[in-house]
């Protein structure tokens, strides 16, 4: 399952994952819209919740470079959203997957260094 981290209006792709205000989580061309009720969790609890998702991808447009690492850890698979503001609008084959070689490049959000 792929997930989507949204804005208020529920179609916006917001900047922020943990802080996101609503998931969408696309599964089998189905798209289902659902409040982040963990956005003001601590991160353990945080993921902790998020394991229980199933989901194996996710499309953001930032993240913060230890978010990249707890997600690598937890087999998820992250793509950066570049072009789409809306979810509608994201094409899978123009999104950059998030890697080892390119993760401190793009995962700039939080307070880590190095």
């Amino acid at each position: 399952m792929t997930l989507i981290c949204l804005e208020d209006d529920q179609k916006t792709i917001s900047h922020r994952f943990r802080k996101t205000d609503y998931f969408a989580f696309l599964d089998e061309g189905q798209v289902f819209v659902k409040k982040n009720l963990h956005k003001l969790s601590k991160s353990p609890q945080f993921f902790d919740y998020f394991k229980t998702l199933g989901v194996d991808t996710i499309y953001v447009k930032a993240l913060g470079y230890k978010t990249f690492l707890k997600l690598k850890e937890l087999g998820v698979k992250v793509y950066s959203v570049q072009e789409s503001e809306t979810y509608n609008k994201i094409k899978p084959n123009e999104l950059l997957l998030i890697d080892d070689s390119n993760a401190k490049e793009f995962c700039t959000l939080g307070h880590h260094k190095g």
